[in-house]
């Protein structure tokens, strides 16, 4: 069968964004998935414990293995009475597609999935791997590191919106937990307890005075407070017993659990009753398996000079596409590959991160069909150019 793979993006395309998907729902959009990479002839196509799907093709020699991730869910709806398009229309209008996930990823997801199927086997050596994950808006890197461990890759690109330049990498980021306890007294009667918000209100202030770390490449780190909880909650007539605040910490090179909680700790030295730790969070796939894991994920660069760095905008400026590099403000699947497995990893596709998350979310269409082509040209250049400069 001749498939008109250029038209076959945006039909994908469509198609991902008309079947809701948040973290944990990702069922139809996976199947829809699986459905793709068997009709464009994928050599094998799996569903991974997580729901995860995988879907590989092989080259003409033996080679290197390039991963491609691009995950499935996306972020809730806000203000669905505000969008100028129902946001699970996958709407084209004014050579735009319309609708939540549009720009993060499902766009990029139907390039980069479409792309690859259409590769001619001779036009690349190794394994190209397609890995649309499950989970990233609430865990980042949980599922891609999954798929790594069984998989195995020596370079990853992942399928983000770049405005169609090279990332090499960004931020980390972090939830933290700080917690008082004081002492139970009547509210008529504070003198006789230990209101937990007062020394949780100190805590946040001392935390706050800290200098942020500094990044050569990557700036400043970031911490916001994002969130105040007393116990109890509500309270009637009652001093606080318990009171929780937690800050989310965007991290640069170098930053561990333990720095992190080392620094902040020695920050609170003397203020009794305050503990700090990382926040907890979980993720209920929907094939009935839940993770719980701490919330860090490390930064990380991929040096220009790097071979994959050096390949992958070769490829680009051979395929006519721009070869600009950047550093990307948001966090990725890539605080798994490259900054917990050390696996060199590139962040490329088509959209603003800018409409990602918001009202009108929409991606340009002539963007989708030049991520269709910088996907292709990566995966050419990665497989068999890694090693030449």
């Amino acid at each position: 069968m001749q498939i008109p793979y250029a038209t076959e993006v945006l039909s994908f395309a469509r198609e991902l964004v008309r079947r809701p998907s948040p973290s944990g729902q990702e069922r139809d959009v996976a199947a829809l998935v699986a459905q793709e990479m068997t009709m464009l002839g994928y050599d094998e196509v799996a569903t991974d414990e997580l729901g995860s799907v995988i879907g590989v093709l092989v080259g003409s020699a033996p080679g290197p293995t390039v991963l491609f991730d691009a995950h499935m869910d996306v972020a809730a709806i806000t203000e669905p009475g505000t969008w100028r398009h129902d946001p699970f229309s996958g709407a084209r209008v004014a050579g735009r597609l319309w609708g939540r996930g549009s720009a993060d990823v499902k766009g990029n997801l139907a390039a980069a999935l479409v792309a690859l199927g259409a590769l001619r086997r001779e036009a690349f050596t190794g394994r190209l791997v397609m890995a649309a994950s499950v989970g990233e808006e609430t865990i980042e890197g949980l599922a891609l590191g999954h798929i790594l461990r069984r998989m195995g890759a020596g370079a990853v690109v992942v399928c983000e919106p770049t405005d169609l330049r090279l990332g090499l990498g960004h931020k980390g980021r972090t939830s933290v937990v700080v917690e008082a306890r004081g002492r139970a007294a009547h509210t008529s009667r504070p003198e006789l307890g230990v209101n937990a918000i007062d020394r949780v209100i100190e805590a946040i202030g001392r935390l706050r005075a800290v200098a942020p770390r500094r990044d050569a490449l990557l700036g400043d780190g970031v911490s916001t407070l994002v969130e105040i909880v007393s116990e109890p909650y509500p309270g009637v007539s009652m001093v606080p017993v318990g009171c929780a605040a937690r800050f989310e910490r965007r991290l640069v090179r170098g930053e561990t659990p333990d720095t992190v909680l080392d620094e902040m700790r020695a920050r609170l030295s003397g203020l009794g009753d305050v503990s700090v730790r990382l926040y907890r969070v979980s993720l209920d796939c929907y094939t009935g398996r839940t993770f719980t894991v701490d919330d860090f994920h490390p930064a990380w660069v991929l040096e220009e000079r790097h071979p994959v760095a050096r390949a992958a905008l070769r490829g680009l400026r051979e395929a006519g596409l721009p070869a600009e590099t950047f550093l990307a403000p948001y966090s990725t699947n890539g605080v798994a590959s490259a900054g917990a497995m050390g696996i060199p990893t590139v962040i490329y596709g088509a959209g603003d991160i800018a409409a990602a998350h918001a009202v009108d979310e929409s991606v340009r269409i002539d963007a989708l069909q030049a991520a269709y082509r910088g996907y292709q040209a990566l995966a050419r250049a990665l497989t068999g150019g890694m090693g030449r400069g």
